[in-house]
């Protein structure tokens, strides 16, 4: 298949505003452990505060903060406090192993903070919910293993299933696939540009075998300019056998803005660069591909 014309197909058919597949729209099955902990949590944090500073205290002060600290082994991230110990330039597992650092933070949270025991689980849900792009990490690899298995591919994870079936598909994190693996089985070097990172998925139809690297972007910016590098260094590399391709994934809303980079107002700016990159990139690679999901479909389904 052309890899220009699959691009252009890919920025006919952009992707949808809202994916399923990146949506998290349930409550934390653990809401009300995360909800318990942070009442314990005020407890003890009221208990120290009304007693901190009374004479011959000291002793029970001691047994709360040791009572505190035990708290703060799990559940307790999306809790005020956890949420203050960030705020104070540590982290709750610093605060956990350190029972100095603890009792500083607390001295300070008492007095810049307001301490009462009301515990709103929809404040809770709604810390859990804006840190839910960290769930993102392995979605968009599930995400595609998913499509393929519906179309009758086979997830495999050993060289021997790889070998026999002719249409698979295999996350290339088991030590049967590390890049070491990979340079000896195909005589391609993932790692090299690419600080030894790996790819994340192999994907076998018939003869030919795709190497492809997958990214969810949204937006963008310095950390997703730096994403979209490394997809490009993926569909730089070379190789000898034509039935191998170097495969670059890229889903997410800032795919249609890339793709469709021609249609700016703007006479010149970085998306732009990166969107004549990929075209010349591919230009000088015809057996590499860069797709959106439409394009992943039309390439493999």
């Amino acid at each position: 298949m052309d890899n220009i014309k699959l691009l252009e197909y890919c920025a006919k058919y952009p992707e949808k505003f809202l994916d399923s597949n990146y949506m998290f729209m349930e409550k934390d099955k653990n809401l009300h452990k995360y909800i318990n902990r942070t009442k314990l949590i005020k407890e003890k944090l009221i208990a120290i505060k009304e007693i901190i500073n009374k004479k011959n205290s000291e002793a029970i002060v001691d047994i709360l903060f040791e009572e505190l600290r035990k708290l703060l082994d799990d559940y307790a991230n999306y809790s005020e406090f956890g949420a203050f110990i960030n705020a104070c330039d540590s982290k709750i597992e610093e605060t956990y192993n350190d029972l100095h650092l603890l009792k500083e933070i607390t001295k300070i949270y008492l007095i810049k903070r307001d301490v009462n025991d009301i515990v709103p689980g929809e404040w809770i849900q709604a810390l859990i919910d804006k840190g839910s792009s960290r769930k993102k990490g392995h979605v968009g690899e599930s995400k595609l293993i998913n499509i393929l298995i519906k179309k009758g591919f086979k997830l495999v994870n050993k060289l021997n299933d790889f070998k026999r079936q002719k249409r698979c598909v295999v996350k290339s994190t088991t030590g049967e696939f590390s890049n070491k693996k990979i340079k000896q089985l195909f005589k391609v070097n993932i790692a090299r540009g690419t600080q030894d990172k790996k790819i994340d998925l192999i994907i076998k139809n018939n003869k030919s075998i795709y190497f492809l690297e997958a990214k969810h972007l949204n937006t963008g910016g310095g950390g997703q300019n730096k994403q979209v590098l490394e997809l490009s260094k993926i569909i730089k590399k070379k190789c000898s056998n034509n039935n191998y391709h170097f495969v670059a994934f890229l889903d997410g809303i800032y795919s249609n803005s890339l793709l469709n980079a021609d249609k700016l107002s703007t006479t010149e700016n970085k998306i732009k660069t990166q969107n004549k990159d990929i075209f010349k990139t591919l230009k000088k690679n015809k057996n590499n591909y860069w797709i959106n999901t439409a394009g992943f479909k039309k390439l493999f389904i």
